[in-house]
């Protein structure tokens, strides 16, 4: 009789846990809370400002990618000069759509140290800040985005 009582408690305890996960599961769907995209200006197109977006990852799908472009954005060092090349070799954005909220926007011009990156401080893109990030995190952003120079090499 003991036995049954214990089983029967074990059963009740397991459908309890397992009810509460899968309702918490269908009611409290996971969402993207962040997410980077990555962009390039098109030239061939009626509106020469148009950016397209060749890629989009998020931190469901693509943590790593997220995490470390966060990280490149937090380690990069101020510099003094400023670029005014036009179109910037690409275009990036932090999001977070769970909020509607956009994070970064940044411009990055790719150099043969690494890559300058202007980084939109106010409003508009009349307040920018400029940042400098080494070769290994240009090289990482070249990759995720798959980059092409003039040459067509990645």
């Amino acid at each position: 009789m003991k036995k049954f009582k214990t089983l029967g408690f074990l059963v009740i305890a397991a459908l309890l846990f397992f009810g509460g996960y899968f309702t918490n599961q269908f009611l409290n769907p996971e969402e993207v809370s962040r997410e980077v995209r990555i962009g390039y200006a098109n030239d061939y197109v009626q509106d020469p400002g148009q950016i397209d977006i060749a890629k989009i990852y998020t931190d469901l799908e693509d943590q790593h990618v997220v995490d470390n472009t966060m990280m490149i954005f937090m380690n990069k060092q101020p510099v003094e000069r400023e670029t005014n090349a036009d179109p910037a070799d690409m275009y990036i954005w932090m999001l977070n759509p769970k909020d509607s909220t956009g994070l970064i926007e940044a411009r990055v011009w790719f150099n043969g140290e690494g890559a300058v990156i202007g980084q939109r401080a106010g409003e508009g893109w009349d307040e920018v800040e400029y940042f400098s990030i080494n070769e290994q995190d240009a090289a990482y952003l070249k990759e995720q985005g798959e980059f092409e120079d003039e040459a067509g090499t990645l």
